[in-house]
């Protein structure tokens, strides 16, 4: 990739020239806010592939025998994922939405999870540890083929 970015600094035109973070910085600033995006992207790469593990770990529960148990579905549509990058900082974090009711059992979405997790309810348990196990795969893959 070869691009040309150009600012102004006091009056002068000044071109940077980036070839995937490989190239020649004229400044401090631009240095930073090339460092800035990489470490955005790699962040966003790690919570991307980290929820679409979590998406097949939890399919991978339903995949389970049924038997007579009525399944709400719930889990299924829980996983959650938020990104904050730019700047200093580059952040994301993946969840289950713990939010729901879960009336047929009269006991909270979390302590539900965790029986399932556990596989002390009809499915196959281990989504969330698999997925969390898989984490720093991601992150070595992300940053690694950036900064190295």
């Amino acid at each position: 990739m070869d691009e040309t970015d150009e600012t102004r600094e006091t009056g002068l035109l000044k071109s940077v020239r980036r070839i995937s973070m490989g190239g020649t910085f004229t400044s401090w600033g631009a240095l930073e806010q090339a460092l800035q995006q990489e470490v955005a992207d790699a962040t966003r790469e790690v919570i991307d592939n980290s929820m679409e593990d979590l998406h097949l770990n939890v399919d991978r529960f339903y995949g389970a025998a049924g038997g007579r148990y009525m399944r709400t579905g719930t889990l299924r549509s829980s996983p959650e994922c938020s990104f904050m990058g730019g700047g200093a900082v580059s952040s994301g974090e993946i969840r289950l939405n713990t939010g729901y009711t879960y009336v047929p059992s009269g006991r909270d979405t979390k302590t539900i999870y965790n029986f399932a997790e556990s596989g002390g309810l009809l499915g196959n348990g281990g989504f969330w540890s698999d997925t969390m196990s898989a984490v720093p795969r991601h992150i070595q893959t992300a940053f690694g083929s950036r900064f190295y």
